[in-house]
């Protein structure tokens, strides 16, 4: 159930995003779960709240969870799986003047640098 483009990610927002995408994620993406909460901007008793009350994330949280869903799914095909994109997002980076990938995941504008990075070096460029 991939995030083929920013008109899925409109309607499913305007729908409001449902807890099972973060469970996706957190499954797909190997992150911890306070990890994957933090870059959303919240608790982890937060997520476990929203579960109990079966409430759906709000635009801002909806859309950043689903951009980072579609940037670990992208990420995890350049890298050719988990391990190696999660190496990847921990580690410091030249394109990033030192600062983790992982770090900048918490803003959209910071999934967009690293996405594009990812391209990069997808089309062979590592700079």
């Amino acid at each position: 159930m991939g995030i083929v483009n920013d008109f899925q990610v409109m309607y499913e927002v305007d729908r409001g995003v449902s807890i099972s995408r973060f469970d996706m994620l957190l499954e797909s993406s190997g992150l911890q779960k306070q990890v994957l909460a933090g870059l959303m901007g919240l608790d982890p008793r937060t997520i476990d709240n929203y579960r109990k009350a079966n409430k759906r994330f709000g635009a801002l949280e909806g859309e950043l969870l689903l951009k980072l869903y579609g940037l670990f799914e992208f990420g995890q095909e350049v890298f050719e799986g988990k391990d190696a994109f999660l190496q990847y997002l921990s580690s410091p980076s030249y394109a990033f003047r030192e600062k983790r990938p992982l770090d900048m995941l918490n803003t959209f504008t910071g999934v967009e640098l690293v996405s594009r990075d990812l391209h990069k070096i997808a089309h062979g460029y590592v700079a």
